[in-house]
């Protein structure tokens, strides 16, 4: 149980500040280098699930230097292809989500998934787990506007018909969200309601466009459910909540902009140990200790914990800690609370990823209890074998 966070952009076009934001596209064409998330017409070709050598070439030898905004600069026109059909002369080394060149300038994330292939469906760095533009925490443990832009909140109906917030979830990709596996099967859907919509790009709950300092986000984006996919060893009715985990599939793909995209995976070929005392973070909406539901996103670092303390001390409740659960916090009043659930613990190194899903806690904010998470490291593989395109 944790708080959350989210972020917008403005995909137009903004006027140039300077004449060194003009610029020639691989057309030739005149135009202005600004962020690739400012330009719609390159923007739409990235968010393509299957990009040709072309688009490829083309997004790649757009870029430019000096741009406007936030990276990477593009010079953007209406163009989105190469006038001709004929290939250019750049050598490029193309992987599923990025592709780097000999050049310097720094390489465009590109996603190109094959449908079927889970792996291919999910990002890597620098193509997920941004970090925050402003670099500013406000009011405490407020977060920023555009810190952790993959937190999403789950929305229930109840049977008198009211909409509830309670859980939370990290976006993966343009289609899935990670949350709790008792979010979305169990006591939850008789004692909260049926879940309906997933939130994105939220900040503050108590206004439909948020603005810090001046800087404001668009209004939240909210999708229906496709398919709510629990693990398929978890179980409802187990005080353990092993497997404590599970996928949401959109009713459709997210336009990722600015303030929308995806968090990292600990995929094998980027995954590292944690190590106790290790500083994590978790991030949500739930109870602070002035109210029942914080209006703002807020986040708290947490350590990591020994398993063998964890192991030990939740044995005291009859609760059985497993390998493939992770535990950090401990400390008094510093804790994921209710509304959590399913929420983020991350790990920052160079990006952004995905360590921990909330699952459970003793009470919220005791002294030498720490909270309890699924470990997504040893989920990998499910995830892979069950998005699809």
């Amino acid at each position: 149980m944790f708080p959350f966070l989210g972020f917008l952009i403005i995909a137009v076009l903004h006027s140039p500040a300077s004449a060194q934001m003009n610029c020639r596209n691989p057309n030739q064409n005149v135009g202005y280098c600004i962020s690739l998330y400012d330009c719609p017409p390159l923007l739409n070709v990235l968010q393509k699930l299957q990009l040709s050598n072309n688009e490829r070439n083309f997004l790649q030898q757009s870029q430019c230097d000096n741009g406007f905004g936030r990276l990477p600069y593009v010079c953007c026109t209406r163009d989105i292809n190469f006038l001709s059909a004929t290939t250019t002369t750049t050598t490029t080394t193309v992987s599923p989500i990025e592709i780097t060149t000999t050049t310097t300038r720094r390489p465009i994330p590109i996603t190109n998934p094959s449908p079927g292939q889970g792996g291919n469906l999910l990002p890597r760095a620098p193509a997920c787990g941004p970090n925050s533009f402003n670099n500013r925490i406000y009011n405490g443990n407020d977060t920023a506007l555009d810190d952790f832009v993959w937190m999403a909140l789950l929305e229930y109906r109840s049977r008198s018909g009211e909409r509830l917030l309670n859980c939370g979830g990290s976006l993966i990709n343009n289609r899935y969200v990670v949350t709790a596996a008792h979010c979305v099967t169990g006591e939850i859907e008789t004692e909260v309601g049926q879940l309906t919509r997933v939130r994105l790009g939220e900040y503050d709950l108590s206004t439909d466009v948020d603005c810090v300092m001046g800087d404001c986000n668009q209004p939240v984006l909210e999708l229906g459910v496709e398919e709510a996919i629990p693990h398929p060893q978890y179980d409802a009715n187990s005080r353990h909540r092993h497997h404590d985990i599970a996928l949401i599939r959109l009713s459709s793909p997210v336009q990722l902009n600015e303030y929308i995209q995806p968090i990292c995976l600990p995929l094998p070929s980027v995954r590292s140990a944690i190590n106790d005392n290790e500083m994590l973070v978790v991030s949500g909406w739930g109870r602070t200790l002035q109210r029942r539901q914080s209006n703002i996103k807020q986040r708290l670092d947490v350590p990591v914990t020994s398993a063998a303390y964890c192991k030990e001390k939740f044995a005291t409740r009859q609760i059985n800690v497993i390998s493939s659960q992770l535990c950090a916090g401990g400390e008094f009043s510093r804790d994921s609370c209710d509304g959590d659930s399913g929420g983020p613990l991350m790990r920052f190194r160079q990006a952004w990823y995905l360590e921990g899903v909330v699952s459970f806690g003793n009470r919220c904010g005791l002294e030498g209890w720490p909270g309890v998470y699924t470990r997504v490291s040893d989920y990998i593989d499910w995830i892979e074998n069950t998005i699809r395109a």
